[in-house]
């Protein structure tokens, strides 16, 4: 089933839909397609198509049913229908379908991006479909909390670096508003020696076309190799396919060479600055120009800093200024684009990933590989108007601790932010103004303050009222462990066997996670449930996440040892992905052993590098941790050892 739109409007739609039936008889049948398109109103509309099939042979049937008033689909208005096909062969239902769809038409050219008529820069990044421990084996459901949080950083557009992902993550895109860049596989290569390396290429394109071409979500065909110098005679070859899969005027191809309808360039390469004659994407940011600090835009100020620092893979461990320099230099990439011809620009890279080929994460993303947002998270947010999908939104970058780099950052899509210490007002003022904020959406609010221990607090003003507002606490030393499901509001194992992240947080008095704490936490789970991976884990700026796969019996809990002087505390918690937990005891020993059920029951710090601490549901030891197990922590990617050649 091909589902086109050679009309779309507020006032009226035509949804033409070409079916192709085989017939694998010896004989010829005639057959009658029938339609059926429900939106959210729930008014069914009907189209039916006839013909006669020969025998072995196959015909496409095409019917259209016109639409009043339609939902079109957008980014911000993700209206979707129902498309339900039954094929017929007399009074009999031999097959049937049901396709997901969204009415729109868009147009791209010089002068930009348009959706059903409206112009619109699509701010976005790269993503990469894999898990710790799991690899691309995710849930469907996993799939769409990555997608979810992509569109709550205030991303509308995701680039699928650099191949088809999971058909449910499409699924998801359609449903949130995200739309796609559709890449086939490849990256760095091409094979001048095998001509099967071609035809496995085109069948690439093809199969990808044929699967996602009914989602509305993709508005660009990556029918390119990424980095990699390719022949004419293939691109050529690609656009036919592409062609030839998706006929008619919404199918636009892109490709970093040669004549593809749409031109792509990683920054690093010079983005779309030169670009002034075709429409243009600036592919990938932010990441490798200052990795390879070949940017050549910020060099007096970073002359200073260390390769380590400067650069934007910066792993949440590496502390305030790390995280701080990664979103500079994200705000600086971003507002660079702004000014060039681009439609949109993909951030490098939305979660931290595991390559393969090097032992080291790649630490670029806006969140890390446990989906646990960085700074930089926040700008991306703040660059969503008030008035759209997530509101008015304010947001501290930093802890407030003694240690916390002065001056303080706000992210902010408000037309003033006021901040406050302690209740006391330290300035209510605009946003910043400079090189770096030129022609961002919404530019960071700078303030300079004096560390004082206590509460920091950030309002947001639109036309002066009060609209949103971000508090951040001095930690204080950690009291006790919280645990939390991340599900991103969709329930856990709805649609069967799931995974999803369990996070412990150690947390002071108040409940504010302390992120100076690194220390080992030990999970467990029941039900029908596992650990993926590891089960004791070191907590990275105060919080530990493990892997949880299971059904929606599952429940999860987590200890971990913090020390307290010469001796060792032991905080525990332990949480369902729906409510609460059965209840546990902790058990403890001081001799090296393992606890068990009846060992005594923890009471206090204990004494002694031996000592040890279980969970016991039910008369079983669910988690357990050890005072004197090593702490660990990701490893962050390797530092550049030297500066590349400016290339601008």
């Amino acid at each position: 089933i091909f589902v086109t739109y050679p009309e779309a409007s507020k006032e009226r739609a035509l949804v033409r839909i070409q079916t192709h039936v085989r017939n694998a008889h010896d004989e010829a049948h005639t057959v009658e397609v029938v339609h059926t398109l429900t939106g959210s109103d729930g008014t069914p509309l009907l189209g039916r198509a006839a013909g006669r099939v020969a025998a072995g042979g196959a015909q496409h049937l095409v019917a259209e049913i016109e639409v009043e008033g339609p939902a079109l689909w957008d980014p911000d208005n993700p209206n979707l229908y129902t498309l339900s096909t039954e094929l017929r062969s007399g009074a009999r239902v031999v097959d049937s379908q049901r396709t997901r769809i969204g009415i729109r038409r868009i147009h791209i050219d010089v002068e930009g991006f348009r959706i059903n008529g409206e112009r619109r820069f699509l701010r976005g990044t790269n993503r990469h479909q894999e898990y710790p421990h799991l690899g691309y084996a995710l849930s469907d459901a996993a799939q769409y909390r990555d997608a979810k949080l992509i569109k709550d950083a205030g991303f509308d557009y995701v680039r699928l670096s650099h191949y088809p992902h999971a058909t449910a993550f499409m699924e998801a895109c359609d449903e949130l508003g995200l739309v796609v860049m559709d890449c086939i596989p490849g990256w760095q290569y091409f094979n001048y020696d095998n001509a099967r390396f071609t035809e496995i290429q085109l069948e690439n394109c093809r199969q990808m076309m044929r699967r996602d071409r009914n989602h509305p979500c993709v508005i660009l065909w990556e029918v390119s190799l990424n980095e990699t110098w390719m022949p004419e005679e293939f691109i050529e070859a690609t656009k036919q396919a592409a062609a030839e899969e998706y006929p008619g005027d919404q199918c636009y191809t892109c490709g970093w060479m040669g004549s593809y309808d749409v031109f792509i360039q990683a920054r690093q390469h010079g983005g779309c600055r030169e670009v002034t004659d075709r429409p243009c994407v600036v592919s990938e940011y932010g990441d490798w120009e200052y990795y390879a600090m070949n940017a050549g835009l910020n060099q007096t100020d970073f002359a200073d800093l260390a390769l380590d620092e400067s650069n934007s893979r910066q792993m949440r461990w590496h502390g305030e200024r790390a995280l701080l320099q990664q979103a500079a230099n994200f705000q600086e990439a971003h507002n660079d684009n702004r000014k060039t011809i681009a439609f949109a620009d993909g951030l490098w890279v939305m979660f931290d990933y595991n390559r393969g080929y090097a032992p080291d994460i790649e630490s670029s993303g806006c969140a890390d590989l446990f989906r646990v947002p960085k700074f930089s998270y926040d700008f991306f947010r703040s660059q969503r108007s008030a008035a759209g999908l997530s509101g008015a939104m304010v947001a501290i970058a930093g802890y407030w601790t003694p240690d916390s780099p002065t001056p303080v950052r706000v992210f902010s899509n408000c037309d003033e932010v006021e901040l406050r210490v302690n209740g006391r007002v330290v300035a209510r003022q605009g946003p910043d103004a400079n090189r770096m904020t030129t022609n961002l959406a919404h530019p960071p609010f700078t303030f300079e303050v004096a560390f004082e221990a206590g509460t920091l607090e950030a309002v947001g003003f639109l036309n002066g009222e009060e609209v949103a507002e971000d508090t951040v606490h001095t930690p204080n030393d950690v009291a006790a462990l919280r645990v939390e499901w991340a599900l991103q509001g969709l329930e856990f194992a709805a649609g069967g066997r799931d995974v999803a992240f369990v996070r412990a947080h150690l947390v002071d008095e108040n409940g504010t996670t302390n992120p100076h704490a690194w220390e080992n936490v030990g999970f467990g789970v029941i039900g029908n449930a596992e650990i993926v991976g590891r089960d004791v884990i070191s907590t990275d700026t105060g919080i530990a996440s493990a892997l949880v796969r299971g059904n929606r019996d599952a429940a999860a809990y987590a200890v971990a040892a913090v020390p307290v002087g010469d001796h060792t505390a032991f905080l525990a918690a332990g949480l369902g992905p729906s409510g609460p937990a059965p209840a546990f005891s902790l058990r403890v020993t001081t001799d090296g052993l393992d606890p068990g059920p009846d060992s005594p029951i923890y009471d206090g710090p204990v004494p002694g590098d031996d000592a040890r601490a279980a969970i016991v549901v039910a008369g079983e030891v669910v988690a357990t941790v050890a005072a004197n197990q090593p702490r660990t922590r990701v490893p962050g990617s390797i530092a550049p050892e030297s500066h590349g050649e400016f290339h601008y």
